[in-house]
């Protein structure tokens, strides 16, 4: 009986051992190798706030730019001038505006209460052009007949009504354009305008009333006063 448990118990052993081995293994494969860089301790996160100024009249800059440089993330300032966002210790900010050389600051320790003020001057980007001349004409008369020469085109200026056009040709294009929303609207404004100035009296009568005449022809001609 022990002959027979003896080979089983040192197959146990065998796998026991093999197990402890196999664990062993995967413990060193997991551990973090120590070339790997070290990561550094988290940096404090502190609210800045300050004022965004103009260089050379210390005015408060509205709409200027500012924006972290690590993330390129950031905001805007108000129309006073001021600004506010979350950072790190020793990030890097940058100030842009349109017609002002952008600018960059670094933020410092924020001390316990985790905040930092500050005040920002833009300097004016100046850009120098060449020189110019402009030589004035000798005369007025002479301004005209030189413009006049220039034989510049008739590219559509004129106005509509400067042109030859028919009365009744323009009616007709009216009518079957049809009205919009603007001219329906009115019409029915002056309608009831109209209704409450006569409001509890008897309305004019419309015989010399030359757009009633001219709705009634109209009628008349779409045959909408026939009997049905």
């Amino acid at each position: 009986m022990n002959r027979l448990r003896k080979p089983a118990l040192c197959s146990a052993l065998g796998l026991l051992s093999i197990g402890v081995a196999a664990q062993a293994q995967i413990a060193i494969e997991t551990k973090p190798s120590a070339t790997k860089d070290v990561v550094s301790p988290a940096t404090n996160v502190v609210q800045v706030s300050g004022l965004v100024v103009t260089g050379d009249s210390l005015s408060p800059l509205p709409y200027c730019t500012v924006f972290r440089a690590r993330d390129r993330r950031g905001t805007m300032t108000d129309i006073r001038g001021f600004f506010s966002l979350p950072a790190l210790e020793g990030d890097t900010l940058e100030f842009s505006s349109v017609g002002y050389v952008p600018q960059q600051t670094t933020i410092p320790a924020g001390g316990e209460l985790g905040r930092v003020n500050l005040v920002q001057p833009m300097g004016r980007d100046t850009v120098n052009m060449s020189d110019a001349f402009v030589y004035p004409w000798p005369s007025k008369e002479r301004f005209k007949k030189e413009f006049l020469a220039l034989g510049l085109p008739n590219q559509g200026l004129n106005p509509g009504w400067e042109a030859d056009m028919d009365p009744i040709d323009v009616y007709d294009r009216l009518i079957e354009v049809g009205r919009d929303g603007q001219s329906t609207a009115t019409d029915v404004l002056s309608s009831q305008a109209i209704q409450a100035g006569y409001s509890g009296q008897a309305p004019p009568v419309n015989l010399l009333n030359p757009v009633a005449w001219a709705k009634f022809l109209q009628a008349l001609r779409a045959g909408e006063l026939k009997r049905q």
